[in-house]
């Protein structure tokens, strides 16, 4: 297969998978708030992502690195979220509606490291990682956008924060027969000694390697903050007061601004090397949580939601081009679960309760939220943590 043809299959890939993401999670906290649910349990069902990632992808990680192909498990993965999805659609009670999101992330998290592992695979190159993964910001650009449409047609959209869910089913039977279509990714090392899952925590002992999953494990202690809230932020009346779609579109803002920094990341990684380049996303992360503290105007949510494109494109993207240098070629999938576990498991677990309590805690006596607080608190946390980065990480992953 040509270059030009395996750079549009393999961005179709990203874009098929954060098109599932946005579908189902852009509304969901706006359909739980309407469902009347607390803080907490909007957490406690947004924190399924880090209950499920605290294996999940670790175990699928040493499948793909030992018995099956990336693309075959990552099709299958796709395809029994299905009826997941479908099944969260039709709950109105929180224990249900928890344990069906339970089940899909415990399902579909393990697709968003193998798609890594199989675009890696196959460009040669990790510096051209970010021209096919800017396919995965545009196709959550475009289901956002198409959600947003959809529900100013539906005069707001008030009780029809759920249908995303739905959405989310259709296009992940569409990625799972995709996904056995794409490029035979075999497994990493089927013959070596020891387990791929166990070697991954091995890893720890490099410096590069330790500084890169605290620092993902800080940073995803503030996520939840954001991710949870940022849109009953926005539609709160005391605060922006906008409708629902166009607080969805405000969201999506901050994926337009991640197509232009990834294409910049390329150039980036070449003039700054890995260790500034993340140092720059956790910058970007805690200035947007300041814009979210002081914001009263439409204005500074603009520039707060382009910073999430920085934020997210150096540091996510960042640390798994790092992963992939840090690590052998015959544990490179279980790597990559291991960061997702630290990152999306644990740190995104004890963040998305803590949200969940500081969001309870911080309502006001007379109705809305200490929104300053609220998210004041993880800004400064966040800082900490850049500093912390930019002084100590050093090792093989730390230039280009």
């Amino acid at each position: 297969m040509g270059q030009p043809a395996l750079t549009v299959r393999l961005s179709a890939m990203f874009a098929f998978s954060s098109m599932i993401l946005g579908a189902q999670g852009m509304l969901l906290s706006g359909h739980m708030g309407a469902l009347g649910f607390s803080g907490q349990q909007i957490s406690y069902v947004s924190a399924s992502w880090a209950v499920a990632a605290l294996f999940s992808p670790l175990v699928a990680g040493w499948l793909a690195d030992r018995f099956w192909p990336s693309q075959r498990f990552a099709g299958w993965c796709y395809l029994l979220c299905v009826p997941l999805l479908v099944w969260a659609w039709m709950q109105h009670e929180f224990a249900p509606l928890w344990l069906a999101m339970a089940l899909f992330c415990l399902i579909f998290l393990p697709t968003r490291s193998l798609a890594n592992v199989i675009a890696l695979h196959h460009l040669g190159d990790f510096r051209r990682f970010g021209q096919v993964r800017v396919w995965g910001t545009i196709g959550w650009v475009a289901v956002s956008w198409g959600l947003s449409l959809y529900l100013e047609l539906r005069g707001g959209g008030e009780g029809h924060l759920g249908d995303g869910l739905l959405l989310a089913a259709v296009l992940s039977g569409v990625a799972g027969v995709y996904a056995f279509t794409l490029p035979h990714t075999p497994p990493g090392s089927g013959s070596s000694s020891g387990t791929s899952l166990t070697a991954a925590f091995s890893l720890l002992r490099q410096r590069g390697f330790a500084v890169l999953v605290i620092t993902a494990f800080a940073s995803a202690l503030a996520g939840p903050f954001l991710f949870n809230f940022s849109f009953l932020f926005l539609i709160d009346p005391d605060r922006l007061g906008l409708s629902p779609g166009t607080a969805n579109m405000l969201l999506s803002l901050a994926q337009v601004a991640e197509v232009f920094t990834m294409l910049m990341l390329t150039g980036t990684l070449r003039r700054l090397g890995l260790r500034w380049t993340i140092f720059g996303g956790l910058l970007a992360q805690a200035l947007r949580l300041g814009c979210f503290a002081m914001a009263h105007s439409l204005w500074v949510m603009v520039i707060a939601q382009c910073l999430q494109g920085v934020a997210f494109t150096f540091f996510a993207i960042g640390c798994t081009v790092a992963v992939d240098r840090l690590s052998p070629p015959q544990m490179r999938a279980s790597a990559q679960g291991l960061l997702v576990v630290i990152n999306s498991g644990m740190g995104a677990l004890v963040g998305h309760f803590t949200a969940g309590r500081c969001y309870d805690y911080f309502a006001l006596p007379g109705g809305g939220h200490d929104w300053g607080t609220f998210f004041l608190l993880p800004g400064v946390f966040t800082l900490g943590a850049a500093c912390f980065f930019g002084w100590a990480f050093r090792g093989g992953g730390e230039e280009v």
